[in-house]
């Protein structure tokens, strides 16, 4: 049958007409009855349960639900706008944004985003709600949100919402953690906007050549706004010397501090002072990301008797001479578990031993110990470093990390790795001169540690998940031994081997054999290195290198994997045997009567 034949149509008449009757009569019965809607589960209507179910749902999911019931859109929304990586969809509930200027800054032209209308007419109260479900926050000029990397939301808009902003000073009253990037010299003083005095954790970034002058007036700006600061990062290539009061004054005002964490060269006396003061300050730390030059100013600073009572956490730069100093006359510092020193010239082995024994004897609890040994004056080291140098801090036995960084290799002999699995049980990180600084053109494996060590370092430091070393493969051309020996890196998850030059003709047999060292199948291979590391990473023999130890990783994770299928069939066949053993035994539950 067809929709042409005369049949069809008469069959169509009578379904839509039975259709109609139908209907009809449907909604008769909707007319006198009430819809109810089946009940919530228990379950949903408890806050907990909720929050615990929004927390780990999809950003669409808690959109939807906050259209469901008003309890439900609490909770929702809550979670929803409570971690927000950028401040535009809080703005957008003001006004749309639209770029209105285009700027130029530094050769290039910029969309500078303004609200749309000027911000007349607008609903607080509903911003206000918002806003104040806000804890952490995501602050960049060039946001992702509103396109390109030339796309800037004006510091202007910013300026006038706070202003205008009828419940204080803060756009968001409630926030605990902010974090910012700031690449325009006019956006520096528009951060307060974001600062509250809830915040607890501030982390500040800056462009490279950011003037002194935007961070002064920021730090005056924020004085007395942040009395429950709890974690402080500041990351800028400005001298400390342009700023250094405004920056003391403000941490006056925090005297919740804990942790500070500083750009090299920010430890002048006047800073140090203020920081001493502080009595919640656990950790002086430095930041690497800018590679700044050498400033005594901010490096000469003397610990009073008084000062940092709760210090766990110090790192010291300057001179080998500054920083014994400092040890011998801070009796304080005995409190110290981890420390990192820094010099700025290349030591002697004497003054590397003279430090470590004052290190020993100052802080005889260290749990870290960083020592940045890489000469930064334009001088470099010509002769490696033994590992004797260090032996005075054996005597300090709840070390657990131990790195070096020198312009040479460590080197070091069997005999070292016993006297540090005897005076270091419980380390797990050992990073030693993994990229010595040389030129990438000059690598080779002059001093680097014979591979064969790692079989010995397997027997004696059972604890390790992090070994780097500069390493020495280019006569490890063959192996021919077991694949599963009896002493191997149980726990051992990072092997970084850093510069360390591999010919092509060694990729097999260093894969085979770190393969039949390492345990776990998770185990990876990296080339990594420290943050005053100073040479080239990016060229061609460094890429090539690269490649090489990556094809060893690849064969080292294949005998890995291997020996964990192994062990699992293995395992599996014992039980089984062990089943079959009890069956056979009389009495046994498990036998079977035949």
């Amino acid at each position: 049958m067809t929709a042409e034949d005369p049949a069809y149509e008469g069959v169509s008449a009578n379904i839509d007409a039975e259709s109609d009757d139908a209907a009809e009569q449907l909604l008769d019965e909707t007319a006198e009855s009430t819809f109810v809607p089946p009940p919530v589960p228990r379950a949903l209507r408890i806050p907990e349960v909720l929050l615990d179910i929004f927390i780990v749902s999809t950003d669409s999911t808690r959109a939807a639900a906050a259209r469901v019931c008003r309890s439900w859109s609490t909770l929702a929304l809550d979670v929803l706008w409570r971690d927000m990586q950028s401040p535009i969809p809080l703005l957008q509930i003001l006004s749309p944004l639209q770029p209105k200027q285009t700027p130029e800054q530094d050769g290039e032209t910029y969309k500078d985003w303004d609200f749309e209308n000027g911000l007349v007419d607008v609903d607080w109260t509903r911003f206000h709600s918002y806003a104040t479900r806000i804890r952490t926050l995501v602050y960049r000029i060039n946001d992702p949100a509103i396109g390109s990397k030339n796309n800037c939301l004006s510091p202007r808009a910013l300026e006038r919402a706070a202003l205008l902003y009828p419940h204080g000073r803060c756009l968001v009253p409630n926030i605990q953690e902010l974090r910012c990037h700031v690449t325009w010299d006019e956006a520096v003083q528009t951060i307060p906007a974001f600062v509250g005095p809830k915040l607890k954790t501030l982390a500040m970034s800056f462009c490279t050549g950011m003037p002194g002058r935007c961070l002064k007036g920021l730090f005056q700006a924020l004085v007395s706004r942040t009395p429950v600061l709890d974690h402080f990062h500041l990351s800028t290539d400005c001298s400390v010397a342009e700023f250094e009061g405004a920056l003391a004054k403000w941490f006056e005002s925090t005297p919740l501090l804990t942790e500070a964490e500083l750009p090299r060269y920010y430890q002048t006396e006047m800073i140090v002072d203020t920081l001493g003061k502080l009595e919640n300050l656990r950790s002086l730390a430095t930041v690497w990301d800018n590679h700044l030059p050498y400033d005594a100013h901010g490096v000469c600073f003397q610990l009073s008797d008084d000062s940092f009572p709760c210090l766990t956490n110090l790192d010291i730069e300057g001179h080998l001479d500054f920083a014994l100093a400092t040890l011998q006359a801070s009796p304080q510092l005995s409190r110290i578990k981890c420390i990192c020193l820094t010099s700025y010239r290349a030591p002697t082995s004497e003054e590397v031993l003279n430090l470590t024994t004052a290190l020993a004897s100052a802080c005889p609890a260290l749990d870290v110990v960083w020592l940045n040994l890489v000469s930064e004056d334009g001088t470099a080291a010509t002769e490696p470093l033994a590992f004797e140098v260090f032996r005075p801090l054996l005597e300090c036995h709840a070390v657990t990390e131990f790195v070096v960084g020198h312009d040479m290799p460590l080197l070091l002999e069997a005999s070292d790795v016993d006297e540090m699995a005897e005076g270091w049980p419980e380390l797990k990180v050992l990073l030693l001169t993994r990229d010595p600084n040389n030129a990438s053109d000059s690598l080779t494996s002059e001093y680097g540690l014979d591979v064969s060590i790692l079989a010995h370092m397997a027997q004696k430091l059972r604890n390790l998940t992090n070994l780097g070393l500069f390493l020495d493969v280019e006569q490890f051309t063959d192996f021919e031994g077991n694949f599963d020996p009896l002493h191997q890196f149980e726990k051992l998850i990072v092997l970084d081997v850093g510069c360390s030059p591999i010919p092509i003709h060694a990729v097999s047999a260093v894969g085979l054999y770190l393969g039949s060292l390492i345990f776990s199948p998770d185990a990876w291979i990296q080339c990594s290195m420290e943050p005053w590391y100073r040479g080239t990473r990016g060229d061609a023999k460094f890429t090539e290198n690269w490649g090489r130890w990556y094809n060893t990783y690849t064969l080292m994770n294949m005998v890995t994997r291997s020996k964990a299928v192994t062990a699992k069939t293995t395992g599996m066949l014992r039980q089984g045997h062990e089943i079959q053993s009890l069956k056979k035994r009389p009495g046994s539950p498990l036998r079977v009567n035949q």
